[in-house]
């Protein structure tokens, strides 16, 4: 709810991760941040329609990542993932992620294009 007491729409907006990490700085501390974020939207009913990983936050999507559980949970309640190809490429992860699925970038500009973006 707003503070006029009608209730936000957020199923337009679309969160984008560039790296394992909230925020500029440090990036313990960005990590800590995107956790906690994470587990919040859990316990919303307002949530974005998608996250985009890309570059290095493709990571969080990977076997392995202390990410994975709760991003599965968040995906079993409608939010999707989408990592971008070229990265998982790029970083290895081919065959290696837990949770999502990998994006052209034809799908991941149709979403900035018709979405509102939130850069993480």
């Amino acid at each position: 709810m707003d503070s006029d007491g009608e209730a936000m729409n957020t199923k337009g907006k679309v969160f984008l991760m560039g790296s394992e990490s909230i925020g500029r700085g440090d990036d313990d501390l960005g990590y800590e941040i995107w956790m906690s974020m994470l587990k919040a939207l859990l316990e919303r009913e307002d949530r974005p329609l998608a996250i985009i990983f890309w570059n290095t936050a493709v990571r969080l999507l990977a076997e392995g990542s202390p990410s994975v559980p709760h991003l599965k949970v968040l995906e079993g309640k409608g939010v999707r993932l989408l990592a971008g190809q070229l990265c998982v490429s790029e970083l290895e992860l081919t065959g290696k992620m837990a949770v999502g699925r990998s994006a052209t970038m034809d799908e991941i500009l149709d979403l900035i294009l018709h979405h509102e973006v939130v850069n993480l």
